[in-house]
């Protein structure tokens, strides 16, 4: 997904006059009188934007001189992009509306980024994750990247790749995928759950988040039980799957965590066998499911 070309000649145009602002403040290129800087080296453009990124003031005293007599919709673009994001970020996705940049270092939020005259997607090794550098910008409501952007070659193993995907969905589910820079982020209200859930999903990642899943338990008690059952619901797929070895008949079963406390022809059976075989503050806790013979679980 990338910008419309009128779109990214915009962008372009008042990235420019910018740069040209930074440069009569903080002198790069000498006899520059012109805001063209096609034919300048990339490392002086670059030493250029890096100089604006160090001081952010010199947008708001370029928008309070408008030195270019922009109209008000431009100097509102170039206003917002004081709320840049600068950094390493992994490229983890390619999707429909936009590619998927995490950030590599700190707290880990993902954006959703748009190309400008290309797609990223297109302009991109088809390697992912793949570790870059560049700075993240507001563009009309939408994110897009600063036209700088420098990828590392970093080889990524199994373990890792594994690792970053398991940042990435967590990521998700605390804050969504970030597509405008407009207005502070904030974390999702239900992310608690959201997250129990993603941490009980499989054994990886209850080794992996288990002092996050007890912090979350810790403070919402009250969430045990989706934990209790999110676990029994991973566990599910690997028990159908012996019963269907066994060769046992289809049938409903309930199980807690790892263990099968209750089956029966029916539903509604097996819920009456576990409200008498649990605590009454566990009940919510057990995960049902229907089995077949060919070993599929359903519900």
């Amino acid at each position: 997904m990338k910008l419309k070309n009128e779109e990214a000649d915009l962008f372009h145009r008042l990235y420019l006059l910018l740069l040209f602002y930074v440069n009569r403040k903080h002198p790069v290129i000498e006899d520059l009188c012109e805001p063209d800087l096609m034919c300048e080296s990339p490392e002086a453009v670059n030493e250029l934007h890096e100089k604006l990124c160090g001081d952010p003031g010199l947008i708001d005293s370029f928008v309070s001189e408008n030195p270019f007599d922009l109209n008000d919709e431009e100097l509102g673009i170039v206003k917002s992009w004081k709320n840049f994001v600068k950094g390493r970020f992994l490229i983890v996705a390619h999707l429909k509306n936009y590619s998927v940049f995490m950030i590599a270092e700190g707290e880990q939020k993902v954006y959703g980024v748009l190309g400008l005259h290309d797609a990223i997607e297109d302009m991109m090794p088809p390697i992912m994750p793949m570790f870059v550098e560049t700075t993240l910008i507001p563009f009309k409501g939408r994110i897009i990247y600063c036209g700088f952007m420098g990828a590392y070659n970093i080889r990524i193993g199994s373990s890792m790749r594994r690792s970053i995907q398991a940042e990435y969905q967590q990521s998700k589910r605390r804050f969504g995928v970030i597509t405008s820079l407009d207005a502070p982020v904030h974390e999702k209200e239900d992310s608690a759950e959201e997250l129990l859930k993603f941490y009980a999903r499989s054994e990886s990642n209850r080794d992996r988040y288990w002092e996050e899943t007890e912090d979350i338990l810790s403070e919402k008690p009250e969430l045990m039980n989706v934990y209790h059952r999110e676990v029994g619901k991973s566990n599910a797929r690997k028990i159908s799957k012996r019963l269907s070895e066994i060769g046992v008949a289809p049938a409903w079963f309930a199980i807690f965590e790892n263990v099968v406390i209750a089956s029966g022809k029916s539903e509604k059976v097996v819920r009456v066998q576990i409200a008498d075989l649990l605590p009454v503050d566990k009940v919510e806790g057990a995960h049902i499911f229907r089995y077949d013979r060919k070993g599929r679980k359903k519900k």
